[in-house]
């Protein structure tokens, strides 16, 4: 089981797994033109997104903001196709974190 597959699990355990879950993807690029570029095609494809200097002062991370039903199938086709894009301006893909959700209803 691949980590992608096994946070979907732990999510779905501790969140309700059918609804949709504010998502956050990590995108880090080496320019501020490049994270622009980046941006303008995550926004093309329908994704809110943030760029902003990185954390470590050289790169940009382009902070990638979405609402989805989490499932494996989902979550690994996002990473492929967020890996694709990055590695084409010399960027990497960080990974992802999902909203867990507090109001879970309860079954009797």
């Amino acid at each position: 089981m691949n980590d992608d597959a096994k946070a979907v699990r732990v999510l779905a355990a501790l969140s309700d797994g059918d609804a949709p879950h504010p998502i956050r993807h990590y995108l880090y690029v080496p320019t501020g033109e490049a994270a622009v570029d980046v941006a303008k095609e995550l926004q093309a494809r329908g994704f809110n997104t943030e760029e902003r200097p990185g954390a470590d002062g050289v790169n940009w991370l382009v902070l990638v903001h979405h609402e989805a039903v989490p499932t494996e199938r989902l979550m690994l086709s996002m990473r492929r196709s967020m890996e694709a894009l990055v590695a084409r301006v010399g960027g990497q893909y960080d990974g992802w974190e999902a909203e867990v959700l507090r109001d879970r209803p309860t079954v009797h």
